[in-house]
């Protein structure tokens, strides 16, 4: 498994931990007001640093079959909403030719070489994998967050290409940067976001403890950003008050979400509209 550091590079990390979050974690809040973009200077009394986001889930899906012929698939994968469960489908791009056991990520949004399991014996052809939002039956839960490429014999094991879909229009992979700058006199921390492949709407966003391959609680919350009728986030930036002390040089991140602040948590719970969209390590 990897992560996505904010220089975007891949680093191993097969070492990192699970946790177990408290459930009244990621409720955690704190007062954000939207506001204009800061200028921000280094050694002064503002910080600032650019991290690239990457889009969410990543990871492998790794074919094989069984003495029987059936078909199953390994997923490892990471940056799923924490707690979740999803269907998982094999398509030939027009139809639902086998549908497996559901993927399920435990509480840091991870999925540890998880096992799925179909019925199907035949061939694999141009077929490919396509992970869904939830496991139920409502548009929400049937949209398609990640999935592999085409099927080519000798080859078993395929990224994950992570999407964002809804209103049966298909927005591609999301992509962006964000700059966080803390400002001592005034202690602030501002985040300005450029992003594009969103549906339009609010999107909740947070600096949350943790990483982005091992999902933590709320540290700060802000305001939504907005995505256009295009899908995208332009310049827009929001503000934390109140702030006392700067981010520390690692143990942090910052995640853009599907839903918007009002939906994204039921009864202290992550809910389906959770789903990381963007996020990045701030270190």
């Amino acid at each position: 498994m990897s992560k996505i550091s904010r220089r975007g590079l891949r680093i191993t990390a097969a070492t990192a931990g699970a946790g177990v979050i408290a459930v009244m974690a990621w409720a955690t809040t704190v007062h954000a007001v939207p506001a204009d973009a800061a200028t921000t200077a280094m050694k002064t009394s503002q910080v600032s640093i650019r991290v690239r986001l990457a889009p969410m889930p990543q990871g492998t899906v790794t074919f094989a079959r069984k003495g029987n012929r059936q078909v199953m698939v390994k997923v490892a994968a990471f940056g799923l909403t924490p707690g979740s469960s999803h269907k998982v489908w094999l398509t030939n791009g027009r139809a639902v030719v086998a549908v497996f056991s559901p993927l399920t990520a435990n509480s840091t949004g991870q999925a540890r070489n998880e096992t799925l399991d179909s019925r199907y014996t035949g061939s694999l052809g141009s077929m490919r994998i396509e992970i869904l939002n939830g496991d139920g039956k409502d548009p929400v839960s049937l949209r398609e967050i990640a999935g592999t490429g085409d099927y080519v014999p000798g080859l078993s094991t395929y990224d994950l290409i992570p999407v964002e879909t809804g209103g049966g229009k298909n927005y591609g992979t999301p992509q962006g940067s964000a700059v966080i700058a803390y400002d001592a006199g005034a202690q602030t921390i501002s985040v300005t976001v450029n992003a594009s492949g969103f549906t339009p709407g609010k999107h909740a966003a947070h600096i949350h403890v943790g990483s982005c391959v091992s999902q933590g609680p709320v540290q700060y919350m802000l305001g939504d950003y907005t995505a256009n009728a295009d899908g995208r986030i332009v310049d827009e930036t929001r503000v934390v008050t109140h702030v006392t002390t700067p981010l520390p040089a690692r143990g942090y991140y910052f995640n853009l979400h599907q839903g918007n602040t009002g939906d994204i948590l039921a009864n202290g719970r992550p809910t389906i509209f959770f789903r990381p969209l963007l996020c990045g390590d701030i270190n």
